[in-house]
């Protein structure tokens, strides 16, 4: 009888354990970005504990830290593919980590889904052809902002880009280098210094930007928060009239805050709309989030990674659970057609095209809260 009973426990266990969809993150949580990789993870786990509650198929996330380390990330995908078997990888964090392990990724054609990377690689469909984005790349966010400065009148000579020295920071080289194209503007006229990646030593990067003996009245920074911090307390000495342009991968409220005297001169784009705004999936996002972390406010980086859990939701949720592996989710992936998954608008995936949204928004901080603004709010004088 007691025999009897352990093997009915054990295959009620079995039976559990068997209706999992194990899904793998590789992010930093303890290190110079470990703000984006735990928001993120917190974002996916509060949309997947939502489905789970109703669910008989599970999803479970295994999620292992990569302090930004490129070696670590390496080891962390390969132990995700080969010993925990997962059938796709969500959210990993961070653009010189995804760069070293889309070669793994791609040898063992496994789905990664909406990294928290805005690099130009992760888009080419040809090269990365298992990579599937929500965002927009980082290049694109910086064009945009480059375009409409030079569309108000600034003077190529009157802009500089400061950017950390890996891919992550030459993404912010790209995005002006598309705009000087799209403008007929020669590369030679960019002017772009870097810092070292995980430090704060600016001094020598910015002592190079004023050896151009130019009035800067814009910098576009692509760093991370002490770091850009420090820039710009330092910049504001010589550049007092200068407006910061950041992107979505650096936290504005945390900048501004250490900032306040300078906080009308700091700007972000945003590659998800601001959380006031009335749409079904903020609601929802809102409502998970509190569920499973009642203690913790809300923000856009959590609330990214709530946007692609659902968007693969959305992807696999057809799919019988016995169907569910790498191969069928790819195949889901590149016929998703025309979906809005609650953001107002309706987007696809397919052979070419590896990305979601196209939209950016601008921002700063007002009254400490972030806030929407429109380009003709800027005035550089």
């Amino acid at each position: 009888m007691k025999k009897k009973f352990i093997l009915i426990i054990f295959f009620m266990t079995l039976n559990l354990y068997s209706n999992e969809i194990k899904i793998g993150m590789s992010a930093d949580f303890s290190a110079s970005i470990s703000y984006l990789g735990n928001n993120m993870k917190k974002g996916i786990k509060s949309y997947f504990h939502n489905i789970n509650e109703s669910s008989s198929v599970k999803y479970k996330l295994i999620a292992y830290d990569d302090k930004y380390n490129p070696v670590l990330a390496s080891q962390n995908v390969e132990q995700l593919i080969y010993k925990d078997k997962v059938v796709a990888l969500l959210g990993n964090t961070g653009t010189p980590t995804t760069t070293v392990t889309l070669p793994i990724i791609n040898k063992n054609k496994i789905p990664l889904i909406g990294p928290y990377s805005g690099g130009k690689f992760l888009r080419d469909s040809k090269t990365n052809k298992y990579s599937f984005n929500y965002r927009v790349g980082y290049y694109n966010e910086v064009s945009q902002i480059v375009v409409h400065l030079l569309n108000q009148g600034l003077k190529p000579d009157e802009l500089a880009v400061f950017s950390q020295n890996d891919t992550y920071g030459d993404s912010g080289y790209l995005g002006v280098l598309e705009a000087f194209r799209s403008k007929n503007l020669e590369m030679k006229e960019i002017i772009h210094e870097r810092y070292t990646k995980e430090t704060t030593n600016i001094e020598f990067g910015l002592s190079k930007l004023l050896d151009y003996n130019k009035n800067f009245k814009a910098f576009i920074i692509v760093g991370v928060n002490k770091a850009t911090t420090k820039f710009i307390e330092y910049a504001k000495e010589d550049f007092p009239n200068a407006k910061f342009f950041l992107i979505s991968a650096m936290n504005i409220s945390t900048i501004s805050n250490n900032l306040k005297k300078y906080e009308d001169d700091i700007y972000s784009t945003q590659v998800v709309p601001l959380l006031d705004e009335n749409l079904d999936i903020i609601n929802e996002y809102k409502n998970d989030f509190k569920k499973l972390y009642p203690n913790e406010n809300f923000n856009l980086i959590s609330f990214e990674g709530y946007i692609i859990a659902k968007l693969f939701h959305e992807v696999i949720k057809e799919l019988k659970f016995e169907e569910i592996d790498k191969q069928s989710i790819e195949k889901k992936l590149l016929t998703i057609d025309n979906i809005d998954i609650g953001l107002g608008f309706k987007s696809s995936f397919n052979n070419k095209k590896h990305q979601y949204s196209n939209r950016v928004w601008l921002t700063k901080m007002k009254n400490g809260e972030l806030q929407n603004v429109s380009w003709e709010e800027i005035l550089i004088k």
